[in-house]
């Protein structure tokens, strides 16, 4: 049987970001390597591990990288347009604005979309 949600550890903070955008060309391991060591430093947090990146064949690419307060994750998917989707779960606050702007700039987004979620 299913819970209802609630807040199991107030006392924690647990900020979550969920941002998607396309872009002309499916966004690869070497862009997202290089994005998320940047995403650390305009989200204010400290990187304990250089980014991870792989190859999904066929679907697309991946990445993650661990941050000291948790950490990123990165999916591109071939499409038309080419879709990217970045999953970010902190324990330390960190600006939205910021990391919105950043992302959209960053890939040259067409199109971008966020939602944060809330705890």
């Amino acid at each position: 049987m299913q819970k209802e949600w609630r807040n199991l550890a107030p006392e924690i903070i647990r900020q979550r970001l969920i941002i998607e955008g396309t872009t002309e060309k499916i966004v690869k391991p070497p862009q997202i390597g290089k994005y998320l060591l940047e995403l650390s430093e305009v989200t204010g947090m400290e990187a304990i591990s250089d980014p991870i990146t792989g190859d999904a064949h066929k679907l697309g690419y991946a990445g993650w990288i661990h941050w000291r307060t948790s950490g990123t994750h990165f999916y591109s998917y071939h499409g038309n347009p080419p879709l990217f989707t970045v999953d970010t779960y902190t324990c330390k606050p960190f600006s939205i604005e910021k990391t919105v702007k950043f992302t959209e700039k960053y890939f040259n987004a067409i199109d971008i979309v966020w939602q944060e979620v809330k705890v």
